[in-house]
């Protein structure tokens, strides 16, 4: 995200809003302001443990990804060119078995593309992703590539976009792949979180779009014996409720056409 959706989602991560009300919680005790102070260090507090809490944060995830739930690209029509986005591929060693069904690739976005295309949605697959700190000045693409030609999607069914560092560019890049190619209607692999965002921008370029999301299934495991509850706090679930605000400030920027 860049840009205005960018500036719309630091304060909406529970721990910057909390720091900003404790940042005017001390400028409330400076003017003497005992209550208002007091106050806003609950609210502060309160905010960040709520979205700390599993539950919450499950539940608030679930309000973007159940909009899209998944589905199997043999229920879905043929299109131009499948196109997936960038994100995370999991590890190498899943797709060594060159088995696009396999359990271990049910939720990755990499094998419902190649699904799709060995279903025959589409003669094109694009993978949309540029250089992230993770691959070490490889493409996001290219990696995707590599796994989907272990998937046993030929290389000439390829097109790369290795420019792409935003859900904006992957919009952007996609349209001009599909102006030069002269393709009209995609089909948007991302996963079910990412979905409403990733169609608004799509369409803003003028693509007709059919979504065809990834499972959600990343959610806080539910407990163990022993295990603390889903209304325990941890890091990982206000992690997971900041990643779900960042999605509804990227949304919100779409919709107001300030995605940059």
């Amino acid at each position: 995200m860049t840009g205005v959706g960018r500036w719309l989602a630091w304060p909406l991560e529970p721990l910057h809003l909390s720091c900003c009300l404790l940042v005017l919680a001390l400028l409330a005790f400076a003017l003497r302001r005992r209550r208002s102070a007091l106050a806003l260090i609950g609210v502060s507090l309160a905010w960040s443990l709520l979205w700390s809490l599993p539950a919450a944060s499950n539940a608030l995830r679930n309000s973007l990804a159940l909009r899209y739930p998944p589905q199997s690209a043999q229920s879905m029509p043929t299109v131009d060119a499948i196109v997936v986005l960038g994100g995370g591929i999991g590890s190498v060693a899943w797709f060594e078995q060159g088995d696009p069904n396999d359990p271990r690739l049910a939720g990755n976005r990499v094998a419902l593309g190649a699904r799709a295309w060995h279903d025959g949605r589409a003669p094109w697959v694009l993978l949309s992703g540029g250089p992230t700190s993770r691959t070490h000045g490889v493409s996001e693409a290219r990696e995707m590539a590599a796994a989907m030609r272990k998937l046993g999607v030929p290389e000439r069914a390829l097109v790369l976009d290795e420019r792409s560092r935003s859900t904006g560019d992957n919009a952007r890049n996609s349209a001009h792949s599909a102006r030069t190619h002269g393709w009209r209607t995609v089909a948007l692999v991302t996963s079910s979180l990412h979905m409403s965002r990733a169609r608004a921008l799509f369409e803003r370029q003028g693509l007709q779009v059919l979504p065809l999301p990834s499972a959600e299934k990343d959610f806080e495991p539910a407990p163990k014996h022993g295990a603390a509850s889903p209304w325990w706090p941890t890091r990982r679930a206000l992690r997971r409720s900041g990643e779900a605000f960042k999605e509804y400030a990227g949304l919100l920027a779409a919709r107001l056409g300030v995605e940059s």
